[in-house]
């Protein structure tokens, strides 16, 4: 359910001009309806002090249907009918009568108009034949013309009401579209924080367990180690630390500007990302530092699409890590396989070590849970799991693309 926008308050100036000028043109119509209607009147067996009674009366009774007016928005009906009642006895509050009558109109509600209209038709009859006497018109001609002039008043007041019931759905859907627009862009601007904490994570959690792996190795065996050892050794950490920053300049690259316009690149082109063919690279790099990894990659894996194989590929990056993290020294095995449906499985296994409760300890599980999310994404599905032998099995399906 949409709940209504109320419009905002309209400016002060701007009421009081909206104000103001109603008030001149009724001012106007007044002055004109007195100025036609008394000197046709028939006063010539009236007295001085009678004529004088009827004139301020008449201009003190629109000066009342004036004030009364202003206060129009609190009370449309009462008001409109009191103004009426008032321009029955008064030409000077003929045009405060009449301007009262458009602005109930502009409420569209088919009772009000019709009582408000019929009240202003018995008034003015009635003016016309017992207050004001002196016309010439007979009274179905009288009738007939105030039938018509009340219409066309009727109409102009239906057709404002019309405008403004467009103007302030116009606004009420231009603020719908504001929010919408700014949660779309709430919702974009934390799918691409997530997206970025999940690159970050993924590259360099592997190199800088890399790099954590060798200084460690570096700090326990460094006394024991001749310098030619321990040069080599301060290099592979210093070629992991360099590795680092260059994926982290790469991932940075692609999301600051995927299609590659941004960058120093003369050619145009985006770094490239890594896929299901690098990932014996990937496995030689484990291997280098250490750990005992068996891959098998089936033939054709190679062939699925860039977003699938990326994926596949920090999944395979990520697993090692934790199992690096998690159970060194143990054997690790890597599996890429082509299931018939088509999709990919990537199914990475290690054993855990004694009183290890998985690989979802560290930082609170966000590894597996940026895997599952990268699955997600391509409509594939993931688990992460210790079977009762102490095995730890990360498994993810995504479904193949050309």
């Amino acid at each position: 359910m949409t709940a209504t926008v109320l419009p905002p308050p309209a400016p002060l100036g701007r009421r009081v001009w909206a104000q103001t000028w109603r008030v001149l043109v009724a001012l106007v119509a007044g002055f004109t309806a007195f100025g036609l209607i008394w000197p046709e009147l028939d006063t010539s067996s009236w007295s001085e002090a009678r004529l004088g009674i009827g004139l301020l009366g008449d201009v003190t009774a629109g000066v009342v249907a004036l004030v009364v007016y202003c206060f129009r928005h609190r009370a449309p009906l009462f008001v409109t009918l009191a103004v009426i009642g008032l321009s029955t006895v008064s030409t000077f509050a003929a045009g405060t009568a009449v301007l009262a009558l458009v602005s109930l109109a502009t409420r569209r509600r088919g009772v009000e108009i019709a009582v408000g209209s019929a009240a202003m038709l018995v008034t003015g009859l009635v003016g016309e034949q017992l207050v004001f006497p002196g016309g010439d018109m007979a009274l179905w001609q009288t009738t007939l013309v105030s039938v018509v002039f009340l219409a066309l008043v009727v109409v102009v007041g239906v057709a404002i009401g019309q405008r403004r019931a467009l103007v302030q759905s116009l606004r009420e859907r231009a603020a719908l579209l504001e929010r919408e627009q700014a949660v779309r862009e709430d919702r974009a601007r934390e799918q691409e924080r997530a997206h970025i904490a999940r690159e970050m994570h993924d590259v360099l959690g592997h190199r800088l367990s890399l790099v954590a792996l060798h200084a460690g190795a570096l700090e326990f065996r460094g006394r024991s180690l001749s310098p030619d050892d321990t040069v080599e050794a301060a290099g592979v950490v210093r070629a992991e630390a360099h590795a680092a920053l260059t994926d982290l300049r790469d991932v940075l690259g692609v999301l600051r500007d995927p299609a590659g316009r941004d960058t120093d690149d003369p050619t145009g082109t985006a770094p490239p990302q890594p896929t299901l063919c690098d990932v014996p690279a990937l496995v030689d790099e484990a291997r280098a530092a250490g750990a005992t990894v068996t891959c098998t990659v089936a033939e054709g894996a190679c062939a699925a699409g860039e977003t699938v194989g990326r994926h596949a590929y920090r999944i395979v990056q990520e697993a090692l890590t934790n199992a690096r993290r998690h159970a060194p020294g143990q054997p690790v095995t890597v599996s890429i396989a082509v299931l018939p449906t088509p999709a990919l499985r990537v199914t990475v296994t290690n054993p855990t070590l004694p009183g290890d409760r998985g690989h979802d300890t560290d930082g609170g599980g966000h590894g597996l849970r940026g895997l599952a999310e990268r699955a997600r994404l391509v409509g594939g599905s993931f688990r992460a799991d210790v079977d009762a032998a102490g095995v730890h099995t990360v498994e993810a399906v995504l479904p193949w693309t050309a």
